[in-house]
């Protein structure tokens, strides 16, 4: 277990986001892994937890899903080599028989569905007795600098970003809802999981944090641009560049350390299905 999180840190070394890596950390940590389980992500996009866990665990029976097609068809060119298999399909409506998975992930998900305790009821329905979930989502209590327009906007006139810009709709952006922690509580016990344990993660951050690196950051990689900051490439040692860049970002995310801010970016929850 050691060694697997090791190599978890040196993957996520050059990761730009703080809130990610902190997130996908967490998620790490604690899935409990012994190296043979069959592992569900659900909304697994590009494929960044699919690989990593696949490299790291090879022995792991992986399978991803999205309802995104083009995200898949990218996953499948950043998974080239690797044995894992990409399913095109619902979170409402899992592809799965009962009891398939030991573990699922499903990671900045359930804000994106219309009708996500239906999500969660598919994800304990093909969860074996005794098998986890690590769950994150956005908090509706996120830190001020995260995203200062949104935040502004929601305490003053009751209102956001409309989600679809997504380039500036910020922690809205593509997103449904946001969350607190006793109303995701409350539907993961409405379909039989019991919560285990509970994070806060990310309060500390880096001004319009959100913006920079969804808004500004994410598209320059996507063009070409700063490829020593994509999560989705080669790999490879810390360049240069990367270091002096995430440098001050890095000092400010180490004030999270304490976790336990009521204020944060996520919400990371464990569930376990009873036996």
């Amino acid at each position: 277990m050691k060694k697997f999180l090791k190599k978890i840190e040196e993957i996520l070394e050059k990761e730009p986001d703080p809130a990610f890596a902190r997130r996908a950390k967490i998620i790490f940590e604690n899935l409990d892994l012994k190296g043979k389980e069959k592992v569900l992500e659900i909304g697994c996009g590009r494929g960044f937890y699919l690989k990593t866990l696949k490299t790291v665990w090879p022995g792991l029976n992986i399978t991803g899903i999205d309802v995104n097609q083009k995200y898949l068809d990218k996953a499948r060119n950043f998974l080239e080599g690797l044995d894992v298999k990409l399913i095109v399909g619902d979170a409402t409506k899992l592809p799965f028989k009962n009891q398939t998975f030991d573990r699922i992930i499903a990671s900045e998900v359930l804000e994106h569905i219309p009708n996500d305790q239906k999500a969660i009821y598919e994800m304990h329905r093909v969860l074996k007795p005794g098998g986890i979930v690590l769950i994150t989502v956005p908090n509706k209590n996120y830190p001020f600098l995260w995203d200062p327009l949104n935040w502004t906007l929601e305490r003053i006139f009751k209102t956001h970003i409309p989600s679809n810009i997504w380039w500036l709709a910020g922690i809205w952006a593509d997103h449904v809802r946001l969350y607190d922690k006793e109303g995701l509580k409350s539907k993961l016990e409405k379909a039989g999981f019991e919560v285990e344990k509970t994070w806060r993660a990310t309060h500390y951050c880096f001004p319009f944090s959100h913006f920079l690196f969804y808004g500004i950051g994410k598209n320059l990689v996507e063009r070409g641009f700063c490829q020593s900051c994509n999560r989705f490439g080669n790999g490879g040692r810390r360049s240069f560049l990367n270091k002096i860049f995430l440098w001050p970002i890095k000092k400010i995310d180490k004030l999270n350390e304490i976790n336990d801010r009521f204020s944060s970016m996520n919400l990371v929850f464990l569930v376990r299905k009873r036996i």
